[in-house]
Parts: C-alpha cells; sequence; structure tokens
C-alpha cells in the first residue's frame, strides 16, 4: 500500500484545486514576492565567542600558550637548573591542567592501528610505543582500559607508594609515560623501586622519561608533580602528517624561491636586528630574555610571516606552498582542540600549554575563537616575579 505521506486521491488533487482557484488573485498571483515584502528585513547571525565571555556566570577559562625552542637541541652547555626562574614563575600561575606537545596515548596507539594508512608510528613515538606494548602485555590490559584504570585510581586522595607505582604502570600502558614520569618524582627517591610488578627496565625507563632534558619533562613533569597535579596531557598532533606534501617536492619548492631558506631558519635582517634571537641559551642569563622573546607579539609576526605567510605570497611553491600550510593549520587546529577538550572539566580554572613557539601564534588564534577561553599573557607572567624567586 503507498504511504499515506506520499499519495493523495484523485479526489484530494480536485479539491486542491478547486481551492486555489478560489484564492484571490493577489494571493494566488506572487506568493513568494509578496512575502518576501511583508517579511521583516534581517542581518546574518555570526557568533561571537568575545561576546559570549560577557554573559558568562563564571570567569572564563585561563589558557596560557607557552612557547619556547626544543631544549633537546639547546647546546651541551645548557643545564635544566637554569630554567629555575621560569618554573618559580608558572608555579605562581598554578595551572589545573598542563599539556605539553606530546601526543596523546591514544593517538599513538591510534597511529599504530592504522599504520598502513599514517606510515611508522615509531617515528615520533617510538621508545613510548615499545613501552606501553611490555606493560599492556604484563597487565592483560588495552591501553584504553589502562587509561580508563588510571583515571579511576588517579582520582582517589592520598596514595600511597604502592598506588603512585601502579598508577605509573598504568600510565604506561595507557601510552602516556610522562604523566607515568609525574607519579614517578612524586615518590620519595627510595621508592621508585622494581616492585609492585614493575621491571627493573622499567625503573631504568621512567628515570629517563623524569630526567629527560626537554620541556615535556623538565617544564611540564616537572611542574605537575610540584603542583600535586596526577598528570600532563598530550596535545601534539601527527595525525594531519598525512596531508603534508612530499618532501622532496616541498624541498625543492624552498629552495627555488629566493630567500626562502634564509627566511625558515630567521637568517633575515628583521630577526638579526633582535639580540635574543640569536642568543642559544649557553648561559643562564640568556634563558629569561630569550623566553621573553619566543613568546613576544613582535616574534610571532615575524615568524609567521617568515614561514607560513611567505609561503602563501609565493609563486613558486604554488599548491605545494598551499599543502604545507594547509597541514600546518590543521595541526594546531588538533591542538587547540585538545586544550578546549582538556580544560572542559575546569570552567573559570587555568591551563597551560608548553609548545614549540612556532606553534603559539597559531594556537593562540584558534583559541580566541572558543567561547570559554581567554588567552593568557606570557611576557606579562615572566616580566613578574612572585616572591621566593631566586635568579
Amino acid at each position: 500500500m503507498p504511504s499515506i505521506i506520499n499519495y493523495a486521491p484523485p479526489a484530494m488533487y480536485a479539491l486542491l484545486a478547486g481551492l486555489l482557484l478560489a484564492l484571490p488573485a493577489c494571493q494566488a498571483g506572487k506568493p513568494g514576492a509578496d512575502a518576501a515584502k511583508r517579511a521583516p528585513a534581517t542581518s546574518e547571525y555570526r557568533l561571537d565567542p568575545a561576546a559570549t565571555k560577557r554573559q558568562f556566570a563564571l570567569p572564563p577559562t585561563q589558557v596560557m600558550v607557552f612557547g619556547l625552542e626544543h631544549l633537546d637541541t639547546a647546546p651541551p652547555a645548557f643545564q635544566v637548573a637554569w630554567l629555575e626562574p621560569i618554573l618559580c614563575r608558572l608555579q605562581a600561575y598554578k595551572p589545573d591542567v598542563i599539556l605539553t606537545e606530546a601526543m596523546s596515548g591514544e593517538q599513538i596507539m591510534g597511529l599504530e592501528a592504522y599504520a598502513a594508512y599514517h606510515g611508522d608510528a615509531g617515528k615520533y613515538g617510538g621508545p613510548t610505543l615499545q613501552m606501553a606494548k611490555t606493560a599492556q602485555a604484563h597487565l592483560s590490559l588495552t591501553a584504553a582500559q589502562a587509561l580508563v584504570q588510571a583515571n579511576v585510581l588517579s582520582g582517589q586522595s592520598n596514595l600511597t607508594a604502592g598506588q603512585r607505582r601502579q598508577l605509573a604502570h598504568l600510565f604506561v600502558a595507557a601510552a602516556e609515560p610522562f604523566s607515568a614520569a609525574v607519579q614517578w618524582i612524586r615518590l620519595a627517591p627510595a621508592e621508585r623501586t622494581a616492585t609492585d610488578g614493575i621491571a627493573p627496565k622499567l625503573v631504568s625507563q621512567l628515570n629517563a622519561f623524569a630526567r629527560a632534558r626537554s620541556e615535556i619533562s623538565s617544564i611540564g613533569v616537572r611542574l605537575a608533580a610540584d603542583l600535586g597535579l596526577e598528570r600532563v596531557y598530550g596535545a601534539g598532533d601527527h595525525l594531519s602528517d598525512v596531508a603534508l606534501p612530499d618532501n622532496a617536492a616541498m624541498n625543492a619548492a624552498i629552495v627555488a624561491e629566493p630567500g626562502m631558506v634564509d627566511s625558515f631558519n630567521h637568517r633575515t635582517p628583521a630577526f638579526q636586528s633582535i639580540p635574543e634571537d640569536t642568543m642559544k641559551l649557553r648561559t643562564a642569563a640568556q634563558v629569561l630574555p630569550v623566553m621573553k622573546w619566543r613568546n613576544s607579539s613582535r616574534f610571532a609576526e615575524l615568524d609567521a610571516d617568515a614561514q607560513w605567510l611567505a609561503i602563501l605570497r609565493s609563486d613558486k611553491m604554488g599548491r605545494v606552498g598551499r599543502q604545507r600550510v594547509a597541514a600546518w593549520e590543521a595541526q594546531n587546529l588538533r591542538m587547540a582542540v585538545a586544550i578546549r577538550e582538556a580544560t572542559a572539566p575546569i570552567a573559570g580554572g587555568r591551563a597551560l600549554l608548553i609548545v614549540g613557539a612556532a606553534h603559539k601564534s597559531f594556537i593562540e588564534s584558534y583559541l580566541r575563537t572558543f567561547t570559554d577561553v581567554e588567552v593568557v599573557s606570557v611576557p606579562d607572567m615572566l616580566d613578574t616575579k612572585p616572591a621566593g624567586c631566586n635568579e
């Protein structure tokens, strides 16, 4: 039987036709035009995130994006102890959530599962992946199951040393070794031992993650432990790598554009005129001015123009360059999304992202489009010396 929605008997059509003929000519003539005349004029609605912040019942969530050059590339003379003035100021900021440029365990395991599409996950997360698989086999858990258990355990108060070791093991299995390192250094040194199912090799690996010279460990992990936080969150992204242009084509395009190589490497008069841009963290005295420079508006302007905007202006780079910018924007958008997700439970609280300085201006731009985010000035924070900071 035909549907009553799509079918009407002939008698019904005859009735409708009669009713239409009976309508006055002014109504039956041009209904569309007349309706347009009667409809009130309206403008296109566009959501303004800045305006919504004025309607909040709670203060906006504060997000600080701390940009820097990756510390694992600093000169051999660099010492982690030189970061104390930075750590002291970040402790005074008191973030409720700390994120880093490391990939989340979920993304690492996803890249591994889709290796045929994304390529080798070990390119960026090799040690993490190896540790995770070993811990998963030992605990008879998947990464997702380990993360669920870790979230439950980390929500408890007054954890014992044994529970912290267990929590570290679970975070390793969840492919979250930096969160495991937070638990590890929250233990007293004498408690960082191969007990409660933790093998001697894993002890060595956790010690290595805790002592690493990278900003993820020396700032993110250290700060989380000092503030009594249970974990750090990975905001880094390499899912967008599938959008990257072919390396050979990209390199050829860069070389073909005069001055592009120097522009990419900050070897231009604009950069060379800034003393802080030539500093390489060879002394303790260089750390604070270099961090201020990398987080300044002027650096953001020069860096974005020297790299990404220069690509867009280039005729020679063409679609290859545009493709590279698209992948870059996708990567930064995913990092902004990771921040938004991590800040969902802390409305009105404070978050900190520690990330490569080139990402900062893009991520901050995207964060400003979110309703519940207020971007916090890093230079203002660095210019303020809290009581008790030794320099």
